[in-house]
């Protein structure tokens, strides 16, 4: 591995070229970016097991890919990515036979839930709706009698949603109100999955992530909260795990907080060769006014890759044989591979603001060592803008491992060179 350039020689660069000069040092970096501090080789993906199936082996485009197109002037951009938020309003439960013979409980925050029942295996797992009761409040009734709506897998699948096989699907009546509800099929054999999912409920749970990339050795901070319409209320407990690209997991740990919300950090150990989202599944439960349980499952993600490349923090800018503009990245790269990068280009608008002209994005082979990569903006794209301009969100990306490895919010200032 090369080292970086040290201070001094980029304060000797900056201080010796002239304002107008075509060699530019990035900009040193802001509060949000994420700059490699350190490079590892990525891990050679191993040998797979021959008694499992395995993916078919991933195609790397070898020739280099240069696009760009304009952007309105007035796009509403965001140079730091925004992590990933979704408010829950369901849950899942993983039973046995014999739990489900015995009778589980689903608390239900209000009327009109659906409930799924999947079993593990389609054919000794299959279940009736006339075999299995539901008991909520003092009713007690199969669930044909207590479904508004009622369908299969079959008939589900025919409108398009992907569920499992010999699943069913039901929609309680709403004048069945909300509890604690029993769910209990004397019938059963083997494990079956049940979700839950309460439509018309006040109560969501979300699990907000402070970031949405990292490199390892670094970790996402996951705040999980509860809402009760437009306020929020107490968590009284939360679990859950970190599920990695390959499917292994890893336990968390959770903290409660002041405010009644929990916390958790999540530290990849390692990135596996299988490229893909971490996930963040949370496990909660919590209380209404009057005591009755909540309960939600949710889950946030998150990409994580190794250090492979970073920019060298140089970059040289030059007139296109077009007329636009060519901009070339300094790369340093500790595993040879696919590296691509991007920026969207700003430049002065008639009325003096900054505003964004284009997209660009350059992807090629690099060998480990140092080289380059050209973001090319074209005359087309120029046009209504002037000096100086700016380059943001620019991004280093190693193809082959869908890694993010760099990402700068505002990277460089310059002239026409």
């Amino acid at each position: 591995m090369k080292p970086g350039i040290p201070a001094s020689a980029l304060l000797a660069i900056c201080t010796a070229l002239p304002a107008f000069a075509g060699t530019h040092v990035l900009l040193p970096a802001q509060s949000g970016d994420m700059l490699p501090s350190t490079l590892l080789a990525r891990a050679v993906a191993a040998r797979p097991d021959p008694t499992m199936a395995s993916a078919p082996p991933m195609h790397v485009e070898r020739r280099p890919v240069s696009i760009s197109w304009a952007l309105p002037h007035d796009a509403s951009l965001q140079s730091v990515p925004q992590p990933f938020t979704r408010s829950s309003r369901e849950y899942w439960i993983d039973v046995s036979a014999s739990e489900l013979q015995q009778g589980i409980r689903l608390p239900l925050s209000a009327p009109g839930a659906i409930i799924r029942l999947s079993p593990s295996d389609p054919q000794g797992g299959h279940l009736q709706p006339g075999n299995v009761r539901l008991q909520l409040g003092h009713q007690s009734m199969t669930l044909d009698r207590a479904a508004s709506t009622l369908a299969d897998a079959q008939s589900m699948r025919a409108a398009g949603m992907d569920v499992p096989q010999a699943s069913t699907v039901l929609k309680l009546r709403p004048e069945l109100g909300s509890g604690l509800a029993t769910l209990q099929a004397p019938a059963a054999s083997g494990r079956y999955v049940v979700h839950v999912f309460e439509p018309q409920s006040p109560f969501t749970v979300t699990a907000r992530a402070d970031r949405d990339d990292l490199l390892l050795g670094g970790d996402v901070h996951v705040r999980v909260a509860m809402q009760e319409a437009d306020k929020d209320a107490p968590l009284i407990a939360v679990g859950g795990f970190l599920r990695a690209p390959d499917g292994s997991t890893t336990l968390l740990d959770y903290r409660r907080q002041d405010d009644g919300s929990f916390t958790t950090d999540a530290r990849p150990r390692n990135i596996p060769a299988t490229p893909g989202l971490w996930e963040v599944h949370s496990f909660t439960a919590g209380t209404d006014a009057a005591g009755n349980e909540v309960r939600r499952d949710t889950t946030t993600v998150f990409a994580a890759a190794v250090p492979t490349a970073r920019f060298s923090g140089i970059a040289e800018t030059a007139r296109a044989g077009d007329r636009g503009i060519d901009i070339a990245l300094g790369v340093t790269a500790q595993s040879a591979s696919r590296f691509a990068a991007s920026a969207v280009l700003y430049g002065r608008a008639a009325d003096g603001s900054m505003v964004p002209a284009a997209f660009a994005q350059s992807a090629a082979m690099l060998r480990r060592g140092d080289g380059q990569l050209v973001l090319h903006y074209d005359r087309a794209s120029l046009k209504g803008i002037g000096a100086p301009y700016e380059l943001h969100d620019l991004r280093l990306q190693d193809q082959p491992a869908l890694g993010l490895v760099e990402r700068r919010a505002l990277a460089m200032r310059f002239d026409t060179p």
